[in-house]
């Protein structure tokens, strides 16, 4: 089912102290949809050129809507436009930004266009554009018009026009429209959609103010970008590169940044609109009508880590998603945000028990692992959309910097826990226990089949047992209102633990096998060491192989116990096209990798993010390449390949 869902787009094309997008400054004309101005005669331009935009007549004015909730000009597609006045003829360089959301996906429409404006002239439409969606970027085809979340750019340099002899005055002759394609002859609609905002630079804009406006605009309207890293109007890091590394899907965040004239006070992602929603203070139907306050130059961004929105394994009583999120705060001054979370769970836990509920599990150690010391939070009401709600929620309360959290399903009782098996020096396990929910005093009843036996009652929740015996054990807790639990775990001896890597794994069409060593190892302080005859070393837990060959791994505990396994990984005969390791590091090689049925000439081009094309290379009469690249310079870039028979578009991030 095709979904309507936005698009930011960039535009970088022609070579041609106050707030301005990303605090960029030097923004020509910046046109922000503002539903408080319904009535004026035309549209406030808040940049520096206060240009007059207006609609051809009042039946063609937009109404408005809502995007991420903040106002957006809503075009009908049948009469709904603006013009401005807007002198294209004598610019040599300009950048154009703007966000849309396109509403038909039957047939192109125009997003913007200009006339009079002679070899200056911009034609803009819903699919000629480079579109960002999921991991890759592909180019919009008109024949499958969708809405799918994207992060576009499109890219031209000129030079000085020669052709200025119709140009006049300030505003010369060219006009802009918006949301209408002036030229006759053209088979494109008018745009039917929204369209929040649209800003100007007369200038060539560098990497690093490029970044600053792109994570405006992402924060804002809940789009994420391509890049590894988020900055501020003052070139702070909000989303960083580790927090990139395994979470690097639906960036989302709200922030004030007043340089930016930034105050997202509630969001969702646009991919996934309105399955999680985190909003400062009370969730309002609108980003004006919330009336939380926060300190300026505080952001508050969640990535997660791209797993299946689907029940793991029950332990101790719940039973968490697959997928987590990673969530930064980041303040100059002041303390954590009080946030309200709704989670939608209507399709992952399709039937709740009356006994149960949907839990939010917060690691405050940013790691995931979901410990004795981690948070949870029962939902004070799921509504009959679905949605699990969560009120008075703070983020990174310690202020360390990162949390991680998910979404579980539990009963009214459940234990967070950490089970420590032996090593091969100690030869006890130890399991630690914090009992949510439920009211003291606790009654807990612990027994084994190597008759080990423990009864007890506790007021605190909290509680550890200590040299536990190798064997299979059953724990049961009851509260104060007599609600049970009952619970099973096993103690292992270190010599039984086995790290599951399995013997044998094939590359398919994703382009690599990802392998976790951890799994089973409960030391925390395990360190990790990964070789290949191939070259490949990692002390990551958790690779990503992308190479034929034997791989090693040896666990060290922190007690000085080794385990060690090898795994074989084979190239599969899936034909398609992979690049790898992405992202990498300034002059390291990656690898283009094409597998074809039968033997096919291959195109490669690489365009930095303003669109510039930084290299071009062909190869001929292969069906197998393996072509090694880099880069000197860090940024992200645009990698397209194409056969005869295949086409595939990578955002490369060097770091």
């Amino acid at each position: 089912m095709r979904k309507s869902i936005p698009f930011i787009l960039f535009l970088y094309s022609i070579s041609v102290g106050a707030q301005s997008p990303g605090g960029v400054s030097g923004v020509s004309l910046w046109l922000k949809a503002d539903s408080d101005n319904t009535n004026l005669p035309y549209y406030q331009d808040l940049g520096y050129g206060h240009h007059q935009v207006q609609a051809p007549d009042t039946q063609s004015r937009p109404t408005y809507t809502l995007l991420n909730y903040n106002d957006s000009f809503s075009f009908d597609g049948q009469r709904s436009s603006l013009k401005l006045k807007y002198l294209m003829e004598l610019l040599n360089r300009v950048s154009i930004f703007t966000v849309f959301q396109n509403k038909d996906l039957n047939k192109e429409s125009a997003v913007y266009t200009t006339d009079n404006s002679g070899e200056k002239e911009l034609y803009y439409s819903t699919a000629n554009v480079f579109r960002y969606n999921g991991d890759a970027l592909e180019y919009a085809d008109p024949n499958q018009l969708d809405s799918i979340a994207s992060f576009s750019m499109y890219s031209k340099f000129d030079v000085p026009s020669k052709k200025v002899g119709f140009a006049s005055g300030n505003t010369g002759k060219s006009t802009m429209y918006i949301g209408k394609d002036i030229r006759g002859n053209s088979s494109w609609k008018l745009f039917k959609g929204n369209l929040p905002e649209l800003f100007i630079y007369e200038k060539i804009l560098t990497m690093n103010e490029r970044n600053r406006i792109n994570s405006y605009l992402s924060i804002k309207y809940g789009i994420s970008l391509p890049y590894t890293e988020y900055l501020s109007s003052k070139s702070k890091k909000v989303w960083k590169q580790e927090d990139h590394d395994d979470f690097p899907n639906r960036i989302t965040g709200i922030g004030r940044d007043d340089f930016s004239a930034l105050y997202q006070k509630q969001s969702t992602n646009s991919s996934e609109n309105k399955r999680l929603v985190i909003a400062a203070g009370n969730l309002a139907i609108s980003n004006k009508k919330n009336s939380a306050v926060f300190g300026d130059q505080s952001f508050l961004l969640w990535g997660d880590n791209g797993k299946e929105l689907k029940p793991g394994e029950e332990n101790f009583g719940f039973q968490p998603i697959r997928r987590q999120w990673k969530a930064r705060l980041t303040l100059e001054q002041g303390q954590s945000i009080k946030t309200s979370v709704s989670f939608n769970v209507k399709d992952i836990f399709t039937d709740i028990p009356a006994d149960k509920n949907v839990w939010l599990i917060i690691d405050r150690g940013g790691n995931g692992n979901f410990s004795a010391q981690s948070d949870a939070i029962p939902a004070d009401q799921i509504n009959s959309k679905g949605e699990a709600l969560f009120p008075d929620v703070y983020f990174d309360k310690d202020l360390s910097g990162t949390d991680v959290f998910s979404f579980a399903l539990a009963g009214k009782m459940f234990a967070l826990y950490d089970l420590i098996q032996p090593s091969c020096k100690i030869s006890g396990g130890k399991l630690s226990l914090n009992i949510k929910g439920g009211k003291a005093p606790y009654q807990l009843d612990l027994s084994g089949d190597n008759n080990y036996s423990a009864n007890m009652t506790i007021q605190s929740s909290e509680i550890t047992y200590d040299q536990l015996k190798i064997g299979h054990y059953t724990l049961k807790i009851k509260d104060a209102f007599s609600y049970e639990q009952t619970y099973e775990f096993d103690i292992n001896s270190f010599s039984d633990i086995n790290l599951n890597l399995g013997d044998e794994h094939e590359i398919g069409s994703q382009g690599y096998v990802e392998v976790d060593a951890s799994q089973n190892i409960t030391d925390p302080g395990a360190t990790y060491q990964w070789i290949s005859e191939n070259g490949f070393n990692s002390s990551l837990p958790k690779v990503k192989l992308y190479e034929a060959g034997t791989y090693t791994v040896t666990v060290t505990t922190t007690d000085g116990c080794n385990k060690t396994e090898s795994l074989k990984v084979t190239k599969g005969i899936e034909n398609g096209i992979v690049l790898y390791p992405n992202p990498t590091l300034v002059g390291e090689d990656f690898t283009i990798r094409i597998r074809l049925d039968q033997p096919e000439d291959a195109d490669i081009k690489i365009f930095d993010m303003s669109g510039k094309l930084i290299s071009s290379r062909k190869f001929n009469g292969q069906s197998s390449y393996d072509i090694k690249d880099h880069l000197l310079s860090q940024g992200a870039y645009i990698v397209k390949v194409v056969t005869v028979t295949q086409q595939k578009t990578f955002k490369l991030i060097i770091n």
